[in-house]
């Protein structure tokens, strides 16, 4: 049977300075680097509480009205694990930016210069979904030997 991961993430947007808030992943063995705040769905969560709520831990910031973004749908071929992280953004956000959390460093950057920064693995790919209307998931598969490129749909 299959084991399935849920995650989200979450682009919140300052459209009046074109700024969006970003981490500075530094505490991640394999996943170091630029992000959008994001994390695990817990149990009894739903997808849009959850990301609401690692938002609120990650950046100190409460948000609402998230519109969905995409779907990133990791398969793993050996361990026959799936991980889907469901992408929101939202410019509708209130309260202050922490400076720094357990998970690394919080804040706003120049939506400009967000593609030539040091990003996490795969966010590249991530903002393709966020920045198309017309892609709705990236699909890839990996194990210890490899990562595939992702699929676009």
């Amino acid at each position: 049977m299959t084991k399935i991961k849920l995650m989200n993430m979450c682009m919140i947007i300052d459209e009046v300075n074109n700024k969006v808030v970003v981490q500075d992943k530094i505490n991640w063995t394999n996943w170091k680097g630029i992000t959008f705040p994001g994390g695990h769905v817990e149990n009894g969560e739903s997808i849009i509480e959850s990301a609401i709520r690692e938002v609120k831990e990650e950046t100190g910031l409460d948000v609402n009205d998230l519109k969905f973004s995409g779907l990133i749908d990791w398969f793993n071929d050996v361990s026959n694990e799936r991980w889907f992280v469901f992408l929101f953004k939202t410019k509708t956000y209130s309260g202050e930016i922490l400076n720094e959390t357990h998970e690394g460093k919080v804040f706003w950057t120049d939506l400009d210069e967000l593609p030539s920064m040091k990003l996490a693995r795969g966010m590249n790919d991530y903002l393709k979904l966020y920045f198309n209307d017309n892609l709705n998931e990236a699909f890839a598969t990996w194990n210890d030997n490899y990562i595939s490129d992702f699929k676009f749909f």
